[in-house]
């Protein structure tokens, strides 16, 4: 009864105190829900769906027969299959960015299905494909036209729905599946050919790793690391999961964090209230001590009252964490493939609500003692047990300066542990907000770190040469041409280092790259000399100056680690390697790719046209009246001679050339020739040998849209923790104000008495915090500068991240932090509204 009338009284603190312990518990829920349960999650939907638990990807000619009867007869295996596709790697979208493109047939009965129809509409069925759900924030729609350009050739497609799935639907994967009507797939089969895929589901996840090892071991299979030149590469249910929840992760990972502040904020704002209860219902404490009440008594007396307002709060804050998971449903089934299934999380929200009360009880049991220790005499006299030895700070007989000054600095000593608490408050918002600012500057806005972290060199055009073409004189002829700033090599290649797959990145001078940087050490300079990243040499328990054993096809070298880097492709499995080097184990490796970086100024596509005049090149940029601008079904052009000879000659040329550069990407054709008879005689002749350059692609528009998953979940989570922040900076401000009219309404009073108004006293009161919360906040945004790099490596440490380097702009941090104070300031004027509620003479006529 005494903790309920406590509660009617002061209401509005109450409500406030609840609202905070609602906001921790919510989201100390949503991040333990997520960041324990979304691995969980995954694996229940791939179990439900039927997804595989291996896939190996073959392109060209790379499948065998006997691949599939491994696993058919091996008893750990529950199913296996194989499926045709039609890829279409590193097709780019008009808008910018590139995809890799698996297109399946939806009809095939397959046993391991593994996606569903989520929605679809009516299109016509030769133009239609079911694309993944996060193509929808790609601003994609129901019957929406989807452009791909794919070996400088448009493809149109007609959206007919948006499927879900734990395999290859993730926004942050740029490879995706993409399904097709049976008459649709024939029609793009028939143009670009096939690979296949071979897909394994086993009973038991843990034979996974053994089941992978044999097959490698008793097969003559090549698998490569991911990259867009692998003819057979593979992934395991362990490297989706890890993929898929990895935005969800972070996002969790940082409320969780974000939480415990909250906690905090709450224990530390309660202590204070339970303080200021105590002060200010001294004399109801000590009658009740003198009328029989025990100590104990006493004691529960406050802590129920706490624990009243908790269950609420804490009952409260639990249905609102499924709001927010619900709220969080798009970015979870964006990133993951399917949608989050928001039944009912008992077991977290049971931990959740324990945890929390645990520590509220608990700080509320220690907080109230001393509300057990008063004796009634000692009540009687305010709180003094016989004399008060506190030294007073500013007299005002001694201190200089106007009055009120006088006054405001005296309070802030007399009462030095609530601004101090007030201080550690905004010193914990503060460097919550500045972490999210930081983090949301350098991954949401400013792109370049991110893109630095994928590991791709990023330069203005890329050259591919053709099979036959010297890569030495083709690199001097096209350094040669005019405005072209430099050239170099940076290739992919796969392998095999210290027993674990990975991609290779091969240059012939790592020092002409601009995107690509170590954090420890040097890149390679001789043959024996590699670069791997922190996170593999941690895990290998190596460090720079130790050797390690790189093999390739049955051949093996030592090479000495001379550098550390860190990058986020393939999960930070990547190493660096000179191009001299990578012939110790693969001596017939031949150079392929060309970085060319041009002058400032010069348009890129301009450019690619003038190279294209220059050289021969078998796959040429798309132009007027070419075989992109057919639709649908992208039908063959014969030879039409309504429009003249040379024009319908100049037609069939294109088409074989097209078809030749199928040949080329699609079955690992080395070269090939064709000729054209017309009444026995040869009109058109062709050799893929003649051809100087394979294709020319514009580097700077593929990767225009590769790192929106991670730019979109950094401003969530920046806009998550101010929203917070505002929320708790308004709480914290009106309990504390609350509770300082409450005190100091008799001395408030008196101030008026004298003249003060009642603009002068909120100044007064809205002053006062102002040492506190510029303090506070600077020592907070001080603490997040200093330490925002290391804990953002723990953060994408699992992506490869080993030392992150974000650029903290000192005129950001002190813009928020102007800010907060400013907005801090605004909401004590505020509340400090309040005083205009006391009256002389109603103090001088109340009970």
């Amino acid at each position: 009864m005494i903790a309920l009338a406590n509660i009617r009284k002061k209401k509005g603190v109450a409500v406030s105190m609840g609202v905070l312990i609602l906001l921790a518990v919510a989201i100390f829920n949503v991040g333990l829900t997520l960041l324990a349960g979304i691995s969980r999650f995954y694996d229940m939907e791939n179990d439900r769906l039927n997804g595989a638990h291996y896939m190996v990807r073959f392109t060209g000619n790379e499948y065998r027969e006997e691949y599939l009867d491994f696993f058919l007869q091996d008893p750990r295996v529950e199913m296996a299959e194989t499926e045709e596709f039609v890829l279409m790697d590193m097709a780019s979208f008009p808008e910018g960015g590139v995809i890799s493109a698996n297109f399946l047939n939806m009809e095939r009965s397959r046993k391991i299905s593994g996606y569903f129809v989520a929605e679809q509409t009516e299109v016509p069925e030769n133009e239609a494909v079911f694309i993944p759900v996060f193509m929808k924030d790609m601003g994609y729609g129901l019957g929406d036209e989807l452009i791909l350009n794919y070996n400088k050739k448009d493809y149109h497609f007609r959206i007919a729905g948006f499927t879900q799935s734990t395999w290859l639907h993730s926004s942050v994967s740029s490879m995706v599946n993409i399904y097709m009507p049976e008459k649709a797939y024939e029609t793009l089969y028939e143009q670009q050919g096939g690979g296949y895929m071979l897909l394994v589901r086993v009973k038991d996840q843990a034979d996974l790793k053994g089941l992978i090892a044999d097959f490698k071991k008793n097969t003559d299979v090549n698998i490569e690391a991911i990259s867009m030149d692998a003819k057979a590469m593979e992934i395991t249910i362990d490297d989706m999961r890890n993929g898929t929840t990895m935005v969800v992760t972070i996002i969790s990972a940082v409320l969780f964090v974000f939480s415990f502040l909250m906690v905090l904020v709450a224990l530390i704002v309660m202590k204070f209230r339970i303080s200021n209860h105590i002060d200010s219902q001294m004399r109801s404490i000590g009658a009740m001590g003198a009328v029989g009440y025990t100590g104990r008594q006493i004691r529960w007396s406050v802590v129920l009252e706490f624990v009243i307002i908790g269950v609420i709060g804490t009952g409260l804050g639990i249905a609102l964490s499924y709001g927010i998971i619900a709220a969080l449903g798009g970015l979870i089934t964006s990133s993951v493939g399917v949608t989050w299934r928001s039944g009912g999380h008992i077991g977290y929200d049971i931990l959740s609500a324990f945890s929390i009360m645990a520590v509220v009880i608990f700080v509320a049991w220690r907080s109230a003692a001393a509300a057990a220790r008063i004796l009634p005499v000692e009540a009687l006299r305010g709180g003094i047990k016989s004399h008060s030895f506190r030294k007073e700070h500013f007299p005002l007989e001694r201190t200089g300066g106007p009055l009120s000054m006088a006054l405001g600095l005296k309070n802030m000593a007399f009462n030095r542990k609530m601004y101090l608490m007030v201080g550690v408050i905004f010193a914990g918002i503060a460097f919550a907000s500045a972490f999210s600012i930081i983090t949301w500057w350098n991954m949401g806005i400013n792109d370049d770190l991110v893109l630095k972290l994928t590991g791709y060199e990023i330069s203005d055009i890329i050259v591919y040469k053709a099979p036959h073409e010297n890569y030495e004189e083709l690199s001097k002829k096209v350094g040669a041409m005019e405005g072209v700033r430099k050239v170099s090599l940076y290739d992919m290649e796969s392998l095999t280092v210290e027993g674990e797959l990975l991609s290779c990145y091969v240059s012939d001078d790592f020092s002409k790259l601009e995107m690509v940087e170590v954090y420890e050490g040097d890149y390679p300079e001789y043959d024996n000399e590699i670069v791997v990243t922190g996170l593999l040499a941690r895990s290998w328990g190596k460090k720079i100056g130790d050797t390690i054993t790189v093999s390739s096809n049955g051949a093996s070298a030592e090479y000495v680690i001379c550098g550390l880097t860190q990058v986020m492709n393939n999960f930070g499995r990547i190493c660096f390697i000179r191009d001299t080097g990578l012939l110790r184990v693969k001596p017939y490796y031949e150079k392929s790719s060309i970085q060319v970086y041009l002058e400032p100024g010069l348009d890129i596509d301009t450019f690619i046209g003038s190279m294209e005049q220059k050289f021969r090149v078998l796959s040429p940029a798309m132009t007027a009246g070419s075989v992109g601008a057919d639709k649908g079904s992208n039908a063959d052009t014969g030879i039409n001679t309504s429009g003249g000879k040379q024009e319908a000659i100049a037609a069939a040329k294109r088409k074989a050339e097209e078809k030749l550069t199928a040949l080329i990407s699609m079955y690992g054709v080395d070269s090939a020739q064709y000729a054209l008879m017309v009444d026995g005689e040869v009109i058109l002749s062709g050799d893929t040998n003649d051809y100087e350059i394979d294709r020319i692609e514009n580097n700077r528009r593929l990767f225009v849209t590769n790192v929106n998953s991670i730019a979109d979940s950094t401003r969530m989570m920046a806009a998550l923790i101010i929203m917070g922040t505002v929320v708790l900076v308004v709480l914290v401000l009106y309990m504390v104000i609350k509770s300082m009219l409450t005190k100091r309404r008799r001395e408030f009073g008196i101030y008026k008495a004298l003249g003060y108004t009642d603009r002068q006293l909120m100044e007064q009161i809205a002053i006062s915090f102002l040492p506190a919360s510029v303090g506070g906040t600077l020592a907070g945004s001080l603490a997040a500068c200093l330490s925002v790099n290391r804990m953002a490596s723990l953060l994408f440490e699992r992506l490869g991240i080993s030392e992150m380097n974000f650029v903290v702009e000192p005129w950001l941090i002190l813009l928020m932090a102007f800010a907060l104070v400013v907005f801090a300031f605004a909401v004590s004027m505020v509340l400090a509204g309040k005083i205009r509620g006391i009256t002389v003479y109603g103090l001088l006529t109340e009970e």
